[in-house]
């Protein structure tokens, strides 16, 4: 009975030895950097993508020397279910250890984006692409009113409304894999920051709503091109329309042609549309 007793201690004692010595080699292994060159490398883990298969793809891209080590470490230390999706600014001068503390920290890659002032939906589109930024595939369907319903100043318009006029022109800090809404978020917030009540007090009393304000803004400031005409030009389409004329801008005319720097000809100046307002 002794003898067996004594056999159990030592197998166990074995066994937590043996286990003891494999968590200090891979303790170590994950220490181990692939390289000590400053290489930084952009790296996705998808929605829904398991440790084996982010490990596998670190290896793929040259981040990692060892998928195995990264799966076999991240299950040791119990993290491999632990790593967020998102997309990441690693470098191969960091460890297996790091790079798993970024993936479980959530640290994804951020990116600056301009956005100027008079840009259309359109125009942003196009640059968030030429960045490679996801949002723009989901950008123009979801820059309507009805998706953001819950600002103050959109109450009252259809929700099939666009949002353009409301997207704040401004420099933003976002991340690299954003959606639509989260910059759409940034932009609504930035112009309910910066359009006071005093403004819209102002807009009201000169018998605008906030919408029409905004309208009228974007026109003067299409045709003015920041000139310092601005308050002559702002003149003029305030006097039309205290007179019951039609405004007659140019720029309402290349929002349909959808051509921003060039003067309409007399044929598109008879355009029927909703947005021709020499009509």
């Amino acid at each position: 009975m002794k003898k067996i007793v004594i056999s159990i201690i030592t197998v166990i004692v074995i066994f937590f030895v043996a286990s003891s010595i494999s968590n200090s080699f891979l303790d170590k292994a994950a220490g181990k950097r692939l390289s000590n060159e400053d290489n930084p490398k952009s790296f996705e883990v998808k929605q829904g993508q398991n440790v084996k298969q982010v490990g596998v793809n670190l290896e793929k891209q040259g981040i990692i020397s060892s998928s195995s080590v990264f799966i076999r470490y991240a299950k040791n230390i119990k993290a491999d279910k632990k790593i967020r999706a998102g997309t990441y600014e690693l470098n191969t001068k960091m460890s297996t250890k790091e790079v798993l503390a970024t993936l479980v920290s959530g640290a994804r890659k951020e990116a600056w984006i301009t956005i100027p002032e008079g840009w259309r939906i359109n125009q942003i589109i196009q640059y968030l692409e030429e960045e490679k930024l996801p949002a723009a595939k989901e950008f123009k369907e979801r820059a309507k009113v009805k998706n953001f319903s819950s600002y103050s100043f959109l109450s009252g318009l259809s929700g099939n409304t666009s949002l353009e006029g409301y997207l704040f022109p401004d420099t933003y800090l976002i991340f690299a894999d954003s959606t639509a809404d989260e910059i759409i978020e940034k932009m609504l917030s930035n112009f309910g920051n910066k359009v006071t009540k005093e403004m819209m007090d102002k807009a009201n009393k000169q018998g605008f709503s906030l919408h029409e304000f905004i309208t009228l803004a974007s026109i003067v400031e299409k045709e003015s091109a920041h000139s310092e005409d601005i308050r002559k030009i702002s003149s003029v389409y305030h006097n039309r329309l205290r007179d019951g004329m039609n405004l007659q801008s140019d720029a309402t005319i290349t929002y349909i042609t959808d051509r921003p720097d060039a003067r309409p000809t007399i044929d598109e100046t008879k355009t029927k549309s909703a947005y021709n307002t020499y009509l």
